[in-house]
């Protein structure tokens, strides 16, 4: 018997191009607001930007995503402007907010790119998050979501068993442990959709990774998305780079292509480009 071939690299540069193409369509196909690029574009840009440069220097990322605060800023919820004006005002995160930022998942989301070397990758979404939320959740929750795309691209359905892992070596909650853990149990009961401007970034983590391992055609799923009132430009980022990497892009339709702009083609040359980092 043959051994399994594993993804050609043609297939791996599909996952790739899907997943930076996928978060930018997500995004575009939920976020309301005008302006040249929506938050979690932006923020996930300055994270590419400095991956592309060969490491992460969390200052000058810092610095990035205020620079865009103050030229653009679309998109922008009071919680995510809380977190910026304070990088801004005190060059240092913010030790409290008010809630949970959903906007440090989709911000984090490049951090998948650097998964030949896991170890960096899983602290270097953890460390991303926190500058934009203090919460501990929230990092684990951003790291979960990486190593889930991580895993698509790879060509690898199965990431549960590699979140659980990382959860536990990084004295995750049993709560999320067990959340993440009873994901492949109900394929039918899925949790509800996050609604608002910024919901709770733990049930944004279980629903998109409930949607990633069980719904089989990412376009219904992005569809629904797309129609739901009041679903953030965030949790569409993460929506479509997960399904953007699992599946590719090659059958949603081109009006969404064409609505997310010139990020579209920017990101698939920029998929071309990195490899794996």
């Amino acid at each position: 018997m043959e051994p399994a071939q594993g993804p050609t690299p043609e297939d791996l540069l599909k996952r790739r191009e899907g997943f930076l193409v996928g978060a930018v369509v997500g995004a575009s196909l939920t976020g309301r607001a005008t302006g040249s690029r929506h938050a979690p574009t932006a923020l996930a840009d300055a994270l590419l930007v400095e991956l592309a440069g060969g490491g992460v220097d969390l200052r000058r990322l810092a610095g990035r995503w205020v620079d865009w605060q103050r030229v653009d800023g679309a998109g922008i919820d009071p919680i995510l402007t809380l977190a910026l004006h304070h990088l801004r005002d005190f060059d240092a995160p913010i030790a409290d907010l008010p809630s949970g930022n959903v906007a440090a998942l989709a911000a984090v989301l490049p951090a998948a790119l650097a998964s030949a070397s896991p170890r960096a990758m899983i602290a270097g979404a953890f460390h991303v998050a926190r500058l934009l939320d203090p919460l501990e959740s929230t990092a684990l929750g951003a790291m979960a979501i990486v190593l889930a795309a991580a895993a698509f691209m790879a060509g690898r359905r199965d990431f549960v068993p590699d979140v659980v892992a990382a959860l536990r070596a990084n004295d995750a909650s049993a709560e999320l442990i067990e959340a993440v853990r009873t994901i492949p149990r109900d394929p039918r009961t899925s949790p509800p959709v996050p609604i608002g401007a910024n919901p709770g970034p733990p049930s944004v983590v279980t629903w998109v990774l409930w949607q990633a391992y069980h719904r089989p055609r990412g376009f219904d799923a992005m569809h629904e998305l797309a129609c739901a009132p009041d679903v953030s430009a965030s949790v569409g980022a993460l929506v479509g780079a997960l399904f953007g990497a699992r599946d590719g892009t090659e059958s949603w339709p081109a009006e969404w292509l064409t609505r997310a702009g010139e990020d579209v083609v920017l990101r698939a040359v920029l998929a071309r480009r990195l490899g794996q980092i």
